[in-house]
């Protein structure tokens, strides 16, 4: 088989692969501070599982987050949904309303219910780390991520915590 031949069909190869959900998710590591010990880890999100520890069983399951929704458990059933992350806020559920609206995410900063108004600036996310409110300082630093979390990530680790 000549080389053109091959590398055309690895080219078709690779797309179907790819269109048929080949396509990696990214892990995400939660630590209580660096630098990064397997043994310390608090938390861990594989293929949108969230487990405690180091464990990636579905049994060991806290929450499955799929589609910007946070399901309770290793599930993605309607009667199991918890939260939904669209438009950048964190809904009660599958609610469309204002009143339902828990948390809002805008630009690297968590803040209560539906506003933007540095008086309800709860978190501050930068440079890997959580931080309590508008401080970036290392005092103020509540956890450590390893990875690039998805905003309805984050807001399942927040829960894990018990932080929201």
């Amino acid at each position: 088989m000549n080389m053109k031949l091959k590398n055309v069909l690895s080219f078709f190869l690779l797309m179907l692969v790819l269109s048929f959900g080949g396509e990696t998710k990214a892990q995400v590591y939660v630590y209580p501070d660096v630098p990064f010990f397997f043994n310390q880890m608090e938390f861990n999100i594989e293929n949108g599982i969230l487990c405690e520890g180091n464990r990636s069983s579905w049994a060991d399951a806290i929450f499955t987050i799929e589609n910007g929704k946070i399901y309770k458990g290793f599930s993605s059933s309607p009667f199991d949904l918890l939260y939904t992350f669209r438009d950048n806020k964190l809904y009660l559920q599958d609610s469309n309303f204002a009143l339902d609206v828990l948390y809002t995410y805008e630009q690297g900063k968590i803040y209560q219910g539906d506003s933007t108004f540095p008086l309800d600036l709860l978190f501050t996310i930068r440079n890997e780390g959580v931080y309590e409110g508008n401080s970036i300082s290392v005092f103020d630093r509540l956890f450590v991520i390893d990875g690039r979390p998805k905003p309805a990530e984050l807001f399942a680790i927040m829960m894990a915590r018990g932080l929201i």
